[in-house]
């Protein structure tokens, strides 16, 4: 069956660039948009400035130990969710336990003892074997947390300082039933998300389906939502529809606030949505296994595992095979509802007032001396919004060595159209939608500017810009601007074009005279 994209949806999937973290394993979203990020050793904020920062954790070493910060220690976290008091729960892989990351980076062990093994009962006493998906249940007022147990191929519940198994073999037996409670069956259970009713969907990779536990009480039912029913090697593939759908390892779930299930369809490199009709479509991906860019089915993962949206209903996935990034996919989600209900009614209105402010000088109280051209602006908006103009305005370090009252700040080496452009975004957070970003600028000279003011997402649409703007007549010419200005993301992009053309490239290059012809390429 071939790929199928909702015609209501225009998908897009994007690349957001990350220092060098490595592997991620596990995402999740606070209500104020700050994003947490887990490798195999540690626990990151990405913050809506785009800033990461390590919150708990080694960027190499692995163990076990509770501690603050940079002194604890983790060993192949798998899932992570945001708890009822702002603090964070992880799914601490293999040290077989649960644990709690305070805001402030403390952690400690809530539940497990640190040996593999199947046990209910007092949460200092319990034990799991390898423990993945992790989700909190923030409407019953306990914040009940629902752990999918891997290697014990059952659904296990955390209240009232206790574990129990939820659903599965109290044995740990795998396989595949729908049924209550003990009854039912799960093979190497992942991801796991609550759905607006309440029930609990899991990703069973395994099984290469995806399953709902409803929530009665003490008593839960199992069943199957999409692919195969029977689970097993057999029931892996891909096929879009609806009870015919086939899925080949679906690693994660995330729930939008339309009650659609997204799924990290791992071995088949998609993404894809299950409807509220339970009609499955992919939105991103294709069977092939890359890193690349694009609309729909164009685009490419490798191997999709983890999700989140967030507040603008955008789907953050971590691909296994591409480390240091985020792929992000634009499909018009809307956002979950415990995301939702946080962000501002009319955005767009907000954005309106923002840049009519931007446009009105009589309450502006900072003057900014631009490539001949003076740019009023507001402290106050400044130091919100963007982590640069904050270091900037509340520590002095101006560009020009002034910092005398009602003199100007100077920028240098940045044009006025390009400034006017960063100033627009800080206020309003519109992305600019032309190549030439309105302004007549080449979009990698936009980026540099970008990148020197941290302004990220900025910085991302400018990549993707100057992405969609290359041809084979410009490719050379633009790989060196993004070399000269430091910029691996613009030169690793060209690059990228470079070997994807190189036969009609290969000619333009040996004949021409200029400077492009000194960069050494390896084109052949």
């Amino acid at each position: 069956m071939t790929d199928v994209v909702p015609l209501a949806l225009e998908t897009r999937v994007s690349t957001l660039d990350l220092p060098t973290i490595g592997w991620i394993t596990a995402l999740a979203i606070d209500v104020d948009g700050t994003v947490f990020i887990s490798t195999s050793t540690a626990l990151y904020t990405l913050s809506p400035a785009g800033r990461l920062a390590l919150l708990a954790g080694s960027r190499s070493e692995k163990g076990h130990t509770d501690a603050e910060g940079p002194e604890a220690r983790f060993r192949d976290p798998r899932g992570l969710c945001v708890a009822i008091n702002g603090s964070l729960l992880v799914a601490d892989r293999n040290n077989h336990c649960l644990r709690r990351v305070s805001l402030h980076g403390t952690v400690t062990t809530v539940a497990g003892s640190g040996k593999l093994g199947l046990a209910d009962g007092a949460c200092a006493n319990a034990k799991f074997d390898e423990p993945y998906g992790i989700v909190v249940d923030l409407r019953d007022g306990q914040g009940t947390v629902y752990v999918s147990d891997f290697n014990n191929h059952c659904i296990r519940a955390v209240s009232d300082g206790a574990v129990s198994t939820l659903c599965g073999s109290l044995q740990g037996e795998e396989g595949w039933a729908d049924g209550e409670g003990a009854e039912a069956r799960f093979r190497h259970p992942t991801g796991m998300a609550l759905d607006m009713d309440g029930n609990l969907i899991v990703a069973d990779s395994g099984n290469h389906c995806i399953r709902k536990v409803m929530l009665d009480g003490s008593s839960a039912c199992v069943s199957t939502v999409a692919g195969s029913r029977g689970g097993g090697v057999a029931g892996n593939g891909f096929a879009d529809g609806g009870e015919g759908s086939l899925f080949y390892e679906p690693q994660a779930v995330v729930v939008d606030g339309q009650n659609n299930i997204l799924v990290a369809d791992r071995l088949n490199h998609r993404v894809r949505m299950i409807t509220n009709e339970r009609t499955c479509v992919t939105l991103a991906g294709n069977s092939e296994q890359d890193k690349a860019d694009g609309n729909g089915a164009s685009a490419r993962f490798g191997l999709p595992w983890r999700l989140a949206i967030d507040q603008r209903g955008r789907l953050l996935v971590a691909d296994a095979l591409n480390t240091d990034c985020l792929r992000v996919v634009e499909a018009a989600l809307s956002p979950p509802l415990r995301l939702a209900v946080h962000t501002i009614g009319n955005l767009s209105a907000l954005q309106e007032d923002l840049g009519k402010l931007l446009g009105d000088t009589a309450l502006a109280d900072v003057t900014f001396a631009v490539d001949g051209q003076r740019f009023h602006a507001h402290r106050c908006v400044l130091v919100v919004r963007s982590p640069y103009f904050k270091a900037l305005i509340e520590s002095g370090l101006q560009e020009e060595a002034s910092r005398a009252a009602g003199k100007d700040i100077v920028i240098k080496e940045v044009s006025a159209g390009a400034f006017r452009v960063l100033l627009r975004f800080v206020y309003t957070h519109k992305l600019p939608e032309m190549e030439d970003c309105g302004e007549g600028l080449e979009a990698g000279e936009m980026a540099g500017v970008a990148d020197r003011f941290q302004a990220l997402e900025l910085y991302q649409r400018c990549v993707q810009l100057f992405r969609e703007g290359l041809e084979v007549s410009n490719v050379m010419e633009r790989l060196v601007l993004a070399h000269d200005s430091q910029l691996p993301a613009l030169e690793n992009t060209a690059l990228a074009f470079v070997m994807s053309h190189r036969q009609a490239i290969q000619v333009r290059v040996l004949k021409s005279e200029s400077r492009c012809y000194r960069v050494r390429l390896s084109i052949h």
